[in-house]
């Protein structure tokens, strides 16, 4: 009966403990390298027009989310099916991998090269106090994208509904930007929002919890479309946060030790995010016991 509530406990062990599975073995990989396939026909289909690039790309996007739901289905006996789905709910969060990234850039200063890691913005240009403002925003939108988003579908879908959200979601990080891919990434760009819509509003209850306002504000100031808890955040530690040329959220420049609050904003919040989800998967299984 609470099947899903162990998984899910067990798995936020694993991410505290390993952070991340090994690059071979990690199914974000393996999105990754479905992707790059993709990528590589359209480079040779490049001068095809946008029509083209659109189906390449919506034939992609039912590509992965068909290739996710094989790997949550595979049928296997027990325990290694447990231990399968258990792998994959693993795979679909990233907590304290996000953790562990965003201390190392306060730990090196706020190197460019470091800052880069996390952000796709050109860190070589950006100001000290820009560079500390690219962790906190990273850190805020990761929140919903490596730990609420999949826990939320988790919640609702089971193993399926993570792994899917994931597959999405690299697909997203790879090339659902305007530019040389505009048409190729719009269809997994826009089913990313779609997939993201509830959860960072909802998302935003939890940063209330530590600041009254916050959810009004989020809305209110969200800088993209799903990006409701970067405000959020900045109206939570009372920061500017700044991505030159796309938005500026006002306040005083952030310092070192803003970000170490905001590593610490994160870590509540996925703990209250983990909380959440275990909460929805007891609903789950009384309402149907």
């Amino acid at each position: 009966m609470f099947e899903e509530i162990y998984l899910l406990i067990l798995a936020v062990l694993l991410d505290r403990i390993f952070r991340e599975p090994p690059t071979f073995a990690h199914p974000v990989v393996w999105f990754g390298k479905l992707i790059a396939i993709f990528q590589r026909l359209f480079l040779k289909m490049e001068r095809s027009g946008a029509i083209v690039h659109f189906l390449l790309g919506f034939a992609l996007g039912a590509m992965l989310i068909l290739f996710a739901i094989f790997l949550a289905k595979i049928p296997l006996p027990q325990p290694l099916q447990f231990l399968w789905h258990l792998y994959l709910l693993f795979s679909s969060i990233s907590i304290w991998s996000m953790v562990e990234h965003a201390e190392n850039c306060i730990k090196k200063d706020f190197d460019p090269a470091e800052v880069q890691k996390i952000v796709s913005r050109d860190t070589s240009r950006l100001s000290d106090f820009q560079l500390r403002s690219a962790v906190i925003e990273s850190t805020a939108e990761n929140f919903v994208d490596g730990v609420f988003a999949p826990l939320f579908y988790f919640s609702i879908f089971g193993i399926v509904g993570a792994i899917v959200y994931r597959a999405i979601n690299t697909a997203d990080a790879m090339i659902g930007y305007r530019g040389r891919y505009e048409y190729f990434g719009k269809f997994v760009a826009r089913l990313d929002d779609a997939l993201n819509f509830i959860p960072a509003r909802l998302s935003l209850l939890f940063f209330e919890i530590l600041r009254r306002g916050s959810f009004a504000y989020g809305l209110k100031n969200k800088v993209k479309f799903n990006g409701c808890t970067i405000s959020a955040m900045s109206y939570v530690l009372g920061v500017k946060l700044e991505k030159p040329g796309y938005y500026s959220l006002p306040g005083r420049d952030p310092e070192k030790k803003d970000v170490e609050r905001a590593v610490n904003v994160f870590k509540a919040l996925s703990l209250a995010s983990v909380a959440f989800s275990a909460l929805i998967l007891l609903l789950r299984d009384f309402s149907f016991a």
